[in-house]
């Protein structure tokens, strides 16, 4: 049996949302028999990263109440692989991650519309947790939150 093939694709400007993709990738637990690929918005990657992938886990900070420009620009791109047939994301699991300061965390109702148009099948609610700033920035209650959807992943693709 082929290893489950988890993407985790994320942008990250102050380090919270890096920070509940590394608590979400806690939750799954054992990583001996998953193939992680972590792809951070501005590292270079291939498109082909995306191929024959199990799951797809999405993570953002809100920007002026929506992803940052550059997720939202790469989405629009996988999107177009998958409507040219260069890519197939449908029945993929997936999920969305991001932090958010102010505006309630309704970018991630974007991200998850975002994924569904690309045939991703979401496995839970988008996950949006509060950045506090200072010393405490995220709430220990919410990287467990987070350990659990990692957990769901780890169910989904199994």
């Amino acid at each position: 049996m082929n290893m489950p093939i988890i993407v985790f694709l994320y942008d990250s400007i102050t380090g919270a949302t890096e920070l509940l993709i590394k608590a979400v990738i806690e939750g799954l637990g054992n990583l001996d028999d998953i193939e992680l690929r972590l792809l951070k918005l501005g590292s270079k990657f291939s498109i082909s990263a995306f191929q024959h992938i199990d799951a797809l886990v999405v993570g953002s900070p809100s920007i002026y109440g929506d992803m940052t420009p550059p997720l939202r620009a790469f989405l629009t791109n996988l999107r177009e692989f998958t409507e040219r047939h260069k890519l197939t994301l449908n029945g993929v699991k997936g999920a969305a991650v991001g932090s958010y300061a102010w505006d309630g965390g309704w970018h991630l109702e974007r991200m998850e519309a975002m994924l569904l148009s690309l045939g991703v099948e979401m496995v839970a609610y988008p996950l949006a947790i509060a950045d506090r700033g200072g010393k405490m920035r995220i709430h220990p209650y919410d990287i467990e939150r987070c350990r659990e959807l990692g957990r769901a992943i780890r169910v989904s693709v199994a």
